[in-house]
């Protein structure tokens, strides 16, 4: 699929004779990604660290507020609604103030990451925490398990195809929320060599970003899946 969407894209643009600076055919992007004044490995590599550290907090924090949730109702009625309130916020809005409070760098554009990314791994932890068949707590409670006993045995193991659920949600946005960042404010990274390229219609360079991009949101994607296929053997064997 991907390489019929290639070709018809580029003799599409080569036959229809499309400017380039309107849509450049798929090898004049990928041309411009072998030229150093663009600084690719160094703008990659701090988009990268931003999607990763976003998406390591998202997860770990996540996580822990999904647990926190369905562990006391009090906690559920406390983080719950500020939760949805956090997520309900334009996060292009805050953007500019995490710039304000925390400088330019690799910092606020981590937690925009996270602001965008967590909401999914605290949702569905928490759906996969209480999705648990009632004959089966209905068991450990007949065996005089401790609350704690039932989430780490019965509760944390059932909610794994939720989670990895969220965190394969959080891997796509997490790739989103770091652009955002960029395009606010920053002096490195592929959001930011697509905002200097718009300037001067240089489209191929825009493109040549959008495929690191992808390349970036594709990996994590894929590593979550390898973490889900070893992390739950028993689904391989279905």
């Amino acid at each position: 699929m991907f390489v019929a969407m290639l070709l018809v894209w580029h003799f599409g643009v080569v036959l229809l004779g499309v400017k380039e600076f309107i849509l450049p055919t798929p090898l004049a992007a990928i041309q411009t990604l072998f030229q150093a004044k663009y600084r690719w490995p160094s703008n990659f590599m701090a988009t990268f660290y931003e999607v990763v550290g976003g998406f390591l907090v998202s997860a770990l924090v996540g996580v822990i507020l999904g647990i926190a949730i369905v562990w006391s109702d009090r906690l559920k009625r406390t983080i719950l609604p500020f939760l949805v309130f956090l997520n309900s916020l334009p996060k292009i809005a805050i953007a500019p103030l995490f710039m304000i409070w925390f400088g330019f760098g690799i910092l606020p554009n981590i937690l925009i990451v996270f602001l965008i990314s967590f909401f999914p791994v605290v949702i569905n932890t928490a759906t996969g925490l209480v999705a648990v068949e009632e004959d089966l707590l209905d068991l450990v409670r007949c065996l005089h398990a401790t609350k704690w006993q039932k989430m780490r045995k019965v509760q944390l193991p059932n909610s794994l195809p939720y989670l990895f659920s969220g965190l394969k949600i959080a891997a796509t946005t997490a790739v989103t929320g770091a652009i955002v960042g960029e395009f606010v404010a920053s002096d490195k990274g592929l959001g930011s060599v697509i905002i200097a390229s718009q300037t001067t219609l240089a489209t191929p360079v825009i493109f040549g970003s959008l495929i690191l991009i992808t390349i970036i949101g594709m990996a994590l994607f894929g590593f979550v899946g390898i973490m889900e296929r070893i992390l739950m053997p028993w689904e391989r064997q279905k």
